[in-house]
């Protein structure tokens, strides 16, 4: 799970929205709401377009350059087609916020459909894997195995921190494309070994850890 900057909010309608609101917000009412899209599509800027825990491509950079908001929000005309290719959900990483303080930036991710609605849902979790905390560190807190696709907790950490991270690589979903992601490293590797040029779009933070692997 990479680690995202979100400290620049390229819709500023929303953030100064955000601003006025204070401690109480209005209700959550999902993409009904004004700033929904703008939202969306400003965290998956941020996010490079992946998935906020799996690293799933969710949409294409097409959709997510500087150019796509003016000064306020943004204004790239989407087409019926252009929505069905910009997948994902807003998910709110705290649930316990979303009662009061469902609009807040902090909080929020976009991430895919099933980990979010199947896997997620609205149980608790653990701010070790946040990851735009400011010390969030994949290589610090996870471990990958290529062989099986699925990440772990580093055994580096103390074993609280390993419990921690066990059971939000759990909560997150994490490992819930374990399969897709293992068939498509695969790929890249075969490539890699014959010295093929690899362009990694999704699964950043296990191809980032295959390569180091390799290079033992």
């Amino acid at each position: 799970m990479q680690k995202i900057d979100k400290s620049t909010i390229l819709s500023y309608e929303y953030s100064t929205w955000l601003e006025t609101l204070g401690e109480e917000h209005p209700e959550y009412n999902s993409s009904s709401n004004k700033y929904y899209n703008d939202i969306k599509m400003s965290l998956l800027h941020c996010q490079n377009g992946l998935c906020a825990y799996t690293e799933e491509l969710l949409c294409g950079d097409e959709f997510i350059e500087v150019a796509n908001w003016d000064e306020s929000k943004y204004i790239k005309e989407l087409t019926k087609n252009d929505k069905n290719e910009i997948k994902g959900d807003l998910e709110h990483f705290d649930e316990s916020l979303k009662p009061t303080q469902g609009w807040l930036w902090d909080n929020l991710f976009v991430v895919d459909t099933h980990a979010n609605c199947r896997i997620k849902g609205s149980k608790s979790v653990h701010n070790i894997l946040k990851p735009d905390r400011e010390d969030y560190d994949p290589s610090k807190y996870l471990s990958f195995d290529y062989e099986t696709g699925i990440f772990s907790p580093n055994i580096s950490l103390t074993k609280e921190e390993q419990e921690d991270v066990k059971y939000m690589i759990e909560t997150l979903g994490i490992n819930c494309i374990h399969i897709k992601r293992k068939k498509q490293l695969k790929d890249w590797k075969n490539m890699y070994e014959v010295g093929l040029p690899v362009n990694a779009f999704q699964f950043m933070t296990a191809w980032n850890m295959t390569l180091k692997n390799l290079a033992k």
